[in-house]
This record gives structure tokens, sequence and C-alpha cells, in this order.
């Protein structure tokens, strides 16, 4: 099918209103999540991101963690959200020409992740007024977790899921206390790539080492940094 932009303004328009229709952005969908049937802790993933565009990567964290968490052995994978986050935060990374509206941010997000039922879009972020910081969006989908999904829903972990790139930033006392589980998901190739090519590359990759080595050491998991 041939786009041009009066169908790509449309698809994203629908985009937008399917996924805000009788739905309030507070409360989070439940279509996705699979009914804990094991005495395991049930675990949900966090995702945020700009998502601009919404790539094979940032779909390939969310099976790498999947598939993580159910060889832990300790918990039960539930489902995960994607959390986009506002436009604002978007348009900061991006160059004027480089941008992308948040619907088709969004349709490029559903058609993405139309195949797997465990993956759902959390609009909390995305929609509120003015860029909101991460600490209080990851603190209220915690709260929202805790007091919207099944009547147990403190047994639930979170784990936060990050690309590697965030290695380069450390995290604040306040997150941690937060209680969620972080989870780096590394591309190990590309890893051993940089380490050969130039010393500036060397030392980002020592920088990445030593906030390995650093999560590692915090991790409430510690064998998932091995």
């Amino acid at each position: 099918m041939t786009f041009n932009a009066t169908s790509e303004t449309s698809l994203s328009s629908s985009c937008v209103g399917s996924l805000l229709e009788s739905k309030d952005i507070f409360q989070l969908s439940r279509h996705g999540l699979k009914i804990s049937k094991t005495n395991l802790i049930p675990a949900i993933c966090f995702y945020n991101g700009s998502f601009a565009p919404f790539h094979a990567g940032h779909l390939n964290v969310l099976q790498e963690a999947k598939q993580y968490i159910d060889n832990l052995g300790t918990h039960e994978f539930i489902g995960a959200y994607i959390s986009p986050s506002h436009s604002g935060y978007a348009a900061r990374k991006l160059d004027p020409e480089e941008r992308i509206g948040t619907g088709h941010r969004l349709a490029m997000i559903q058609l993405a992740i139309k195949n797997f039922d465990w993956i759902m879009i959390d609009l909390f972020e995305t929609f509120q007024s003015h860029h909101t910081s991460l600490y209080i969006i990851l603190k209220t989908f915690i709260s929202r977790v805790r007091s919207q999904l099944f009547h147990d829903a403190e047994r639930i972990d979170i784990f936060w899921l990050k690309g590697e790139d965030a290695l380069r930033y450390s995290l604040s006392d306040k997150f941690l206390q937060l209680g969620c589980h972080s989870v780096y998901i590394l591309n190990r190739g590309l890893n051993e790539a940089v380490t050969t090519s130039n010393n500036a590359s060397t030392i980002v990759q020592n920088c990445y080492q030593k906030r390995w080595e650093e999560m590692r050491r915090l991790s409430s998991f510690p064998e998932r940094y091995t």
C-alpha cells in the first residue's frame, strides 16, 4: 500500500483515535496480560522511550527481556508495557526535519507489535500536558500496577527495560528506592566492534563496562549480568 501525505495523516489520526477510544489514559490495558497460573512471582516489563521511530532493535529488547524472565526460574512473565515519551521529549532528540508526530510514532508501534499479544501500549506518558520527569512516570506506573491489576498486584515485580545507551547514566537513589528491577539489554556484537575501532570508542566501551559492573553489584539478580 502506498501512502501520500493525506493518507499518512489519516493513518496517524485513526491510530490515536483507536487507542484513546473509550479509554482513560490513566487506566492500564489488560488485554495482553497473562493470568498467573503458578506460584512464581508475576513479572511485568516497563519499556519507555521516544521510539522515533520504533524499530526492530526495540522489539528485540522486549523479546530478550521476556526470554530472560522466563528463564529465571523465580518469575512468571505476564506482559509488557511500552510507554512512548511525550512529544516534547522526542522533539529534543531529533533535528526539526527528522521529527515524527505522535500519531505516526503510535501507528508504527501498533504495526510492529500486532503479532505480539503480550505487548501493550501505555499512553499515560505520551499524553501528559507537558514532558514529565521519568521518575514521576515510573513511580506512577508502579502505583497504577499496584492499584489496577489483579487483587494480589502487590506480588507483581516490575522490570524496567533499557538499551545499552542507558549505561552512560547513573541511577539516582530515588530510582533505586522505587523497588523495580533494571534490565539492560546489550548488543554484544556491537560492543565487541566498538572495542576494536578507535580510542574514543574504546573510552565509551570502558564507560559501559564500568556501569555494567556497577549495575551488577546493585542488582537484585546479579546473574543477569554474567
